[in-house]
C-alpha cells in the first residue's frame, strides 16, 4: 500500500523496525505497517495489487530452474529484490538484513537458487 500522512509519524514494529512518515510524502509499505499507520491517522493514497504468482510455469522456466549451470540474475529477479526492499516488511528479512529465501521464492513464483538470490541481492543493493 502507498500511505501518506499529514503529520510526521513513527511506526514501530515488535521486531524493532521503525518506519517514519514525513508529512505529505507518500510511502510504500507492507500491509502490517499500513494498518498501524492508518490507526495513527495516515491515509491510503493507493492500494497496491497483490503479486500474481504463476501456478503452472512455462517449460522454459522449469528448465532454467533445474539447470546446473550458474545463471546471471535476470532483471525481474533484481526487480523482485527491489520490491522486497521497498515493501520494508520485517517478516521478509533475516536478522543480518538480507531477504529470506521464502520471501524471494514466493515473489518469484519459483524456487530461486542461492547463487541467483545472492547475485540479485548484491545487484539490487548496489544499484
Amino acid at each position: 500500500m502507498i500511505i501518506v500522512s499529514d503529520k510526521a509519524l513513527r511506526v514501530a514494529t515488535l521486531s524493532g523496525a521503525v518506519v517514519t512518515f514525513e508529512p505529505g510524502v507518500p510511502r510504500k509499505v507492507s500491509q502490517s505497517i499500513a494498518v498501524a499507520a492508518l490507526d495513527m491517522g495516515a491515509k491510503v493514497l493507493q492500494e497496491t495489487p497483490e503479486p500474481v504468482i504463476q501456478v503452472n510455469p512455462e517449460p522454459e522456466q522449469v528448465a532454467a530452474a533445474t539447470s546446473n549451470k550458474p545463471e546471471k540474475p535476470t532483471g525481474s529477479l533484481v526487480d523482485i529484490m527491489n520490491a522486497i526492499i521497498d515493501e520494508a516488511d520485517p517478516d521478509n528479512f533475516k536478522a543480518d538484513g538480507t531477504p529470506k529465501a521464502s520471501a524471494i521464492n514466493k515473489a518469484a513464483g519459483r524456487p530461486v537458487k542461492t547463487h541467483e538470490r545472492e547475485a540479485a541481492w548484491l545487484q539490487a543493493i548496489n544499484s
